[in-house]
């Protein structure tokens, strides 16, 4: 209370209330991530298996299961995580379902709202669609949408979605890209308005997301986090917001939990071999960099930065309580499973951070 800061918004400088040194403090919930990368294993058996999971993750109480996007790459073989939802959505009642993130400039927006209403009715309310324009040049080039386009066919589609998905019983939208004239909103979503997620590394973004009300991801190291976590309260509190009525601020990391420190990195080593491969597959086809977004070559060398996390449930407590004092987050939706991880490796892995770390951080 009484204390200020700057930041700096549309190029100016501008002083507003700063975050309590404590917003870190509020109580934490946890989601499940999923790449659902290539495991080697038979793609009917993994779908089977993942689909077995979401009732897992239902039951020991996660928060939410959020599904990646990815295109001609073992990164995902479920290239529609759409379609993985709405099957999700037919064995579970209370977890939320949602993605990390659709990819909107591979999708006319007409087509995004038309799924993510039908996902809202059959999830009964549980739908939360996270956007973005997607990382790789290479992936939105197999459907025909240069890397280049990408950011200005996302803010064209995100303004005909947020259209779309609060109550408007039709679409009129007249861009570059998208020429839309009285579009029926037939099926209506059962929120008003559906959740929209979003995931950032910039200051700019951050503020935006609090202007909008959305929940955040922050796709930086936990050190960077709290700039734009700090920033996204600042601003939603000089909008009059309150601070409990935050939504969540969150990130990705990968988690591995077994009875012993020694078992779960053993575990995590093996399986984390085959998610590189699959990760790295697409640049390495195309001779290009791919994104510096892992800070070491091995889940060890990762575990030993703070990134991820391998051991047993009381350091996971630890690990989780750092990664929300040092970044100011609220959520951490982790993935549990990646590479070659067996369903019952990952199982018990996501038993025991729901049993032994998740109630520590209920208040």
């Amino acid at each position: 209370k009484g204390v200020f800061k700057s930041i700096i918004r549309n190029g100016l400088v501008v002083t507003v209330a700063a975050a309590s040194s404590t917003a870190g403090r509020a109580m934490m919930r946890f989601g499940v991530f999923d790449h659902n990368d290539a495991s080697g294993r038979p793609t009917t058996q993994q779908l089977a298996e993942r689909l077995a999971l979401v009732e897992e993750y239902e039951r020991l109480g996660y928060y939410a299961y959020h599904m990646a996007e990815h295109h001609g790459t073992p990164l995902g073989i479920t290239p529609s995580p759409h379609l993985m939802l709405a099957a999700a959505s037919q064995r579970t009642s209370v977890i939320r379902l949602g993605t990390l993130i659709s990819i909107l400039p591979l999708y006319h927006p007409m087509r995004v709202i038309e799924e993510a209403c039908t996902l809202d009715q059959l999830t009964g309310g549980r739908l939360d669609l996270g956007v973005g324009r997607g990382i790789s040049p290479i992936e939105t080039g197999f459907h025909g949408v240069p890397g280049e386009e990408t950011q200005e066919r996302f803010d064209e589609a995100f303004a005909v979605l947020r259209m779309g998905l609060s109550g408007a019983a039709s679409v009129d939208f007249h861009g570059k890209y998208y020429d839309i004239t009285n579009a029926p909103v037939v099926t209506q979503p059962v929120q008003d308005p559906v959740p929209l997620w979003y995931g950032t590394r910039t200051l700019e973004k951050a503020l935006w997301c609090a202007r909008l009300g959305m929940p955040m991801m922050a796709l930086v190291p936990s050190p960077a986090v709290r700039p734009l976590t700090d920033a996204y309260r600042a601003e939603w509190a000089s909008l009059g917001r309150a601070e409990a009525d935050v939504p969540p601020l969150g990130i990705t990391r990968s988690v591995v939990v077994a009875p012993t420190n020694e078992e779960a990195m053993k575990i995590a080593n093996r399986a984390f071999t085959g998610f590189v491969a699959n990760f790295e597959s697409l640049w390495k086809r195309y001779d290009l960099p791919h994104p510096p977004v892992l800070p070491a070559d091995t889940y060890e060398g990762i575990h030993a930065t703070g990134h991820f996390y391998a051991g047993d449930p009381a350091g996971a407590r630890d690990w989780v309580a750092h990664h929300r004092d040092v970044g100011g987050i609220n959520y951490v939706a982790i993935e549990l499973a990646f590479g070659d991880m067996t369903f019952d490796e990952t199982r018990q892995s996501a038993e025991l951070f729901a049993t032994e770390v998740m109630p520590a951080f209920r208040h």
